[in-house]
């Protein structure tokens, strides 16, 4: 889908202008004479240098970034034999930046040389060139000043983007830049030269790369890295497939592994997909400016970041002509839309079509270039069966995406090589600390937790999108894109049976370890063939289905041994485990800020009430009187484990017609959240004119009056810190609700919450949507539920009940009820969750949040 495209975009890009938009990085010292500084500015030196090939070793960064500069430049030193060899050339618009790191850095031994961005620009121009930037087109394609695309613009050529694929950072200037290098005056004379980005840790002596020129197979100007990592749909995480890609599995050039038949654009396909005439049109381009047929599957796909050109060979191929032909090409022929990823890397990928060689291939011992630190998480590392070593063996650690080491949010783990060398350690002296197993234990100082306790349909779901904002409190990790993919799910405890059909089709799932239901189906069988499925990997056809979970679930088997627990016994270590955020039996974990760890249960999912003929609930012996029909200690308890772990409860109610009208709506128009508008535009269209059986809506207003009295009575019984909210109360005053929440749960009430990161609300005044209301009123005042509802409905009860006859539907719609108080308890058709907010949180804000991956990696 659109996240897959987007993820498999963002790993092949390593935009050396990352920062771009944001003025261009540079951290720069004043080059010294012994001990003394010169008199002239380094930027003044550095415009009048020419780099020599006199044994010394040129590195060239696009930045203006302080932090990633100090960083990068630091490890290369630490790392090399002869820093002093080593020249740093910043081209920068920020040449004062560059004196911010001079002091941290002025002890290395680098030459450091800012070139200001427009001094070099203008250097081009005088030589002739005219940067694509210039062209009269440039731009031609965009609609407007948030990056859109103009459709007008495309035709039977073009690669039309995702909706999510739109930046201006694939067409600044900065990208364009790096096909110029070869003619910068300060580069002329040098036949080769290392291009890198500021987000680096260099854990190697760049001699090494440097020196790698000399192995290049004829036709090669380029070495990148060809170490991929994707986004897997049948995992929901990022996968690391090694160089197991190419450009036939690129979203760079529209095809993502499918065959060119299904990227053809249709009357029901109008985006990631192609014109008619896009492949052939490209095949021709090809010859004419390649000389070469366009076969995509024999091109490695390969990343910027960690690169050396070979300028010789550059020259010699003229591939600033061939850039500027495949530009050309593209505006003449409408291919791709400049603010696509499409055209901020398919472009270069064709200028470099069978020029480019891996580094693994032209270096030995071998040069491993790691990248994906930026975006992926520990546990998605873990999880695709990689270790420290894939750390530690990693020439070049690339921290390409929004997840700077430098950053608080960064992962931990990830994060100690740029701690250590900012501490002046070499890569060697920290290697012992990443491989010590000790070490990527995710540690959390978790103070309290809770459960919200809550029936379906009553916001609960919304309450922990919203609370999970706060920097104190882990509840969901929806509110970021890496909290999505590894957080603890919602309904971490949901039973197995209720949800069997989504646990069936769900087992590559990385999180679908963290559910009770996995843990309940899957460990007891792991424990018993403990020997021959994790000792000596014998791993039966019957159990492949959990191949990718199985050292994880080994893990937790060998803390057993030979030791069998019963149901009840393995739910209680279970539950204690998730109160205390413990992340070291799955994948799921809280941020490392984390102070507060919460999660819900549903009450459906405790009694016998709403157990059903074949689902097996928590306590499951327990009927809404209290009494019990079977005394069996083997069935999990969610009571005795709320008492021997004592979290704190939030017991979240919504008014019970409500929850029942939302459910029922739901269940008819088959539109349970809305993810898009079209969902809302479906669910306004068939959210009208419903009828309910008025006698089976008066049962089930009962069975639930019943089932929470029961509810009500075991809380009041047991020793449990219990705050009782309801929705409506919080629907009312927002930020009295969270502030007592948060008082509630110990955490700084002074957090300004952002409400339109939750999920999206579909309000409709009740007449609207049932015919026969005002029937399942009467019956239901029958049966002693009046007073679970809320007031305007027991104020329409004794209206009703005042009456001899049954009002006609005109005579309701005409009926005099507060507008207020509709508002106050208003219908929300999809979840009630989602009062507040515009943004759903599982799609719209997931895709915002990898078009954002998107932004920060292509630099």
């Amino acid at each position: 889908g659109g996240v897959a495209m987007l993820v498999s975009l963002l790993i092949a890009l390593g935009l050396g202008a990352r920062g771009a938009w944001r003025g261009i990085d540079s951290s720069k010292l004043n080059p010294k004479a012994g001990n003394e500084a010169v008199s002239l500015s380094a930027e003044e030196l550095s415009a009048n240098e020419v780099a020599q090939n006199d044994g010394s070793i040129h590195i060239c960064i696009f930045s203006d970034r302080v932090e990633g500069l100090k960083c990068t430049l630091k490890s290369t030193a630490l790392n090399a034999a002869n820093p002093e060899k080593i020249h740093i050339w910043v081209v920068t618009d920020n040449v004062t930046s560059v004196n911010v790191a001079a002091e941290f850095l002025e002890d290395t031994g680098l030459k450091i040389h800012p070139l200001d961005l427009d001094g070099v620009v203008a250097g081009l121009m005088d030589a002739g060139h005219k940067p694509v930037w210039t062209w009269d087109q440039y731009n031609s394609s965009v609609l407007d000043d948030k990056a859109n695309w103009d459709p007008s613009w495309a035709n039977e050529n073009t690669a039309r983007p995702g909706t999510w694929d739109h930046s201006t950072m694939h067409m600044h200037p900065l990208n364009h830049l790096r096909f110029y290098i070869p003619h910068i005056k300060q580069f002329q004379e040098l036949d080769r030269i290392i291009f890198m980005d500021d987000d680096l840790i260099i854990q190697g002596d760049v001699q090494r790369a440097w020196d790698a020129k000399d192995n290049l197979p004829e036709g090669k100007m380029l070495v990148g890295a060809c170490e991929i990592w994707k986004w897997g749909d049948s995992t929901s995480t990022f996968q690391y497939s090694g160089k197991n890609s190419s450009y036939a599995k690129s979203s760079a050039l529209a095809l993502t592994g499918r065959f060119e038949s299904d990227t053809l654009c249709s009357a029901d396909k109008s985006s990631q997909c192609v014109g008619e005439n896009h492949w052939e049109n490209l095949r021709k381009r090809s010859i004419e400016i390649n000389g070469k047929p366009f076969e995509p599957e024999t091109q490695p796909e390969w990343n910027f970041g960690f690169t050396l050109f070979d300028l010789e060979q550059w020259r010699k191929l003229k591939l600033t002509d061939n850039y500027e032909q495949w530009m050309h090409a593209n505006y003449d022929d409408h291919i791709f839309p400049e603010t696509s990823l499409m055209y901020g890397l398919g472009v270069p990928f064709l200028t470099y079509y069978d020029h480019v060689a891996c580094w693994d291939d032209v270096t030995e011992p071998k040069i491993l270039v790691r990248d994906g630190f930026g975006y992926i998480s520990y546990p998605e590392f873990a999880f695709n069966g990689l270790n420290a070593s894939y750390l530690t063996s990693g020439f070049v650690l690339h921290y390409d995406g929004w997840l700077k080491p430098w950053y608080p949010e960064a992962d931990p783990i990830f994060a100690i090589p740029y701690k250590k060398t900012m501490e002046n350690q070499k890569a060697v002296e920290y290697r012992k600390l990443l491989e010590d197993p000790d070490t990527v234990k995710h540690k959390l100082d978790v103070q309290t937790s809770f459960v919200v306790l809550s029936e379906p349909r009553a916001g609960s779901g919304w309450l922990l999108d919203v609370l999970d904002q706060h920097p104190d409190i882990c509840a969901s990790g929806t509110h970021t894109s890496v909290g999505a993919r590894v957080g603890f799910p919602h309904d971490i405890f949901l039973p197995y049976n209720k949800g069997q059909k989504f646990f069936d089709s769900h087992r590559e799932k990385m999180r679908i370890q963290c559910y009770w239901s996995f843990i309940d189906q899957q460990l007891p069988r792991v424990i018993e063939n403990r020997e021959e499925w994790c000792e000596k990997g014998r791993i039966p056809a019957e159990a492949q289905d959990i191949t990718r979970h199985m050292k994880f679930l080994c893990d937790w088997a060998e803390r057993h041994n030979e030791e069998s627990l019963n149901k009840a016994e393995l739910f209680n270590e279970y539950f204690a485990q998730v109160m205390k955020a413990n992340s070291t039996s799955w994948s799921c974990q809280c941020p490392q800020s984390a102070k507060v760890m919460g999660t819900r249960l549903m009450t459906d999912w405790i009694g016998s009430q709403f157990a059903g003929k074949r689902n097996f609930n928590f306590d499951m012996y327990e009927r809404d009187s209290g009494a019990a029909s079977l005394q069996d200690q083997t069935v999990p308890s969610v009571w005795k484990a709320l008492e021997e772990t004592k979290p704190k409860v939030i017991y979240f109610t919504r008014n019970i017609m409500d929850e029942l009208i939302s459910r029922k709506v739901a269940a008819k128009t088959g539109v349970f959240h809305v993810k898009t508008d079209a969902d809302e535009q479906k669910l306004k269209s068939k959210a009208t004119g419903i009828t309910f059986d008025p006698h089976h809506a008066a049962n089930e207003l009962l069975s639930r009056v019943q089932h929470r009295r029961y509810i009500d009575s075991k809380l009041s019984s047991m020793d449990l810190d219990v705050l009782e909210i309801n929705y409506e109360s919080c629907m009312s005053d927002m930020g009295h609700c969270l502030n007592t929440i948060e008082a509630f749960l110990g955490v700084n009430t002074t957090f300004e919450y952002n409400f339109m990161q939750t999920r999206k609300s579909v309000q409709s005044n009740i007449t609207e949507i049932l015919t026969n209301y005002d029937e399942i009123i009467q019956v239901a005042a029958k049966k002693d539920v009046l007073s679970y509802l809320s007031t305007p409905w027991q104020d329409l009860a004794k209206s009703l009940a005042s009456t001899s006859s049954l009002m006609s539907k005109q005579a309701h719609k005409k009926k005099v009820i507060p507008g207020s108080a509709w508002r106050t308890y208003p219908m929300n058709l999809l979840e009630v969750d989602s009062k507040v907010g515009v943004s759903d949180v599982f799609d719209h804000r997931a895709v915002h949040q990898m078009a954002r991956a998107q932004h920060e990696m292509e630099s």
